[in-house]
């Protein structure tokens, strides 16, 4: 599920699920996509559709009980990250795979200062000694553009802002150089004009040393500068992956396109916001045919008894709706 180029990373069929007292939680419902070298991917949906999950079946941090990834493979390189060992898989976290996760106040040890838990990895992981790992540390501070780098490696993260918390974040995972970077909701808790810093500030260390990112978020609004490609997910599931532009000018599946009208926009005068109707499905218990049918205002009485393929309704562009090939006219060409 990707254009030309070297694949750095390829999940396929992915199944992680979560035991529980009411029944099993289908978190991750066989999920595949990849990511090339160098290329920003945007993982969207809303909350509890997947996301989180799978970055973390990724690096192989689903807690077990009472989490299981039970079926797929997460190659990179190559090499299935599912088959290794702790101390194999230790190694790829942080070394080639770095994560930035949602919070960064619970992220960051309170009791250790910023710069002794960025310089921890890169003692652990490049084997430098310990003033050579202080200074590749102040330069990664300096890097993801905190003023003043020396006098902050010393400070505590409660002494620090909810941007500099998350500019630190960053520095921490990109410490031991990885190959990509997993950034989990990374400017959900910020004020506006931060989140833009931050979107800002990863798309520049992108082009920079050629990052690939994975970039998970639920508004389709902050992505516009950063993904080249968009993976969209509903209740598990793929259900649109498409280059960015194809998502916001030409989606074929109604809950990308109704994501899309959600979003407020300038060039459109608009009296209230546009909402999706419903709730999310339960993961335990799926509706039958499409997990979106219940919400769709273009469900037909197919869409409640089969579940749709996802196909190709043009080079590079999936979809999961039995109207895909003819949305246009069935979806978006019907009035508000």
């Amino acid at each position: 599920m990707s254009a030309n180029g070297e694949k750095l990373l390829e999940v396929q069929g992915l199944k992680t699920c979560f035991h529980t007292q009411d029944g099993v939680v289908k978190a991750v419902n066989g999920v595949s996509f990849d990511v090339r070298r160098g290329e920003a991917l945007a993982v969207v949906g809303e909350s509890g559709c997947g996301k989180s999950v799978t970055a973390l079946s990724i690096l192989n941090l689903i807690p077990d009980p009472p989490g299981k990834i039970e079926e797929g493979a997460v190659l990179f390189e190559g090499r299935n990250l599912l088959d290794l060992g702790d101390k194999e898989i230790r190694q790829v976290r942080g070394n080639n795979i770095g994560m930035i996760f949602q919070d960064p106040m619970t992220s960051l040890n309170p009791v250790f200062t910023i710069g002794s838990q960025i310089r921890e990895p890169i003692q652990v992981h490049l084997g430098l000694p310990r003033k050579e790992a202080k200074q590749r540390a102040i330069e990664l501070l300096e890097m993801v553009e905190i003023p003043q780098a020396e006098k902050r490696y010393k400070m505590y993260p409660h002494e620090f802002s909810g941007g500099m918390r998350q500019r630190a974040m960053i520095a921490m995972a990109l410490s031991c150089e990885p190959m990509l970077l997993i950034a989990d909701e990374p400017s959900t808790a910020l004020d506006v004009t931060i989140q833009a810093q931050i979107m800002e500030l990863i798309a520049r260390l992108q082009h920079e040393i050629n990052l690939a990112v994975m970039l998970i978020t639920h508004d389709l609004g902050v992505v516009a500068g950063v993904a080249e490609t968009v993976l969209v997910m509903y209740a598990g599931k793929v259900v649109e992956y498409a280059e960015i532009d194809r998502i916001y000018y030409n989606s074929r599946h109604p809950y990308a396109w109704s994501l899309m009208r959600s979003v407020p926009r300038l060039d459109e005068k608009r009296e209230q916001l546009l909402t999706i109707g419903g709730l999310p499905p339960s993961l335990i218990n799926l509706p039958p045919g499409c997990s979106f049918s219940p919400r769709c205002p273009f469900a037909e009485e197919i869409c409640t008894q089969e579940e749709p393929p996802l196909v190709e309704v043009e080079p590079g562009h999936l979809s999961a709706c039995h109207f895909a090939m003819d949305f246009e006219s069935h979806g978006q060409g019907v009035e508000d």
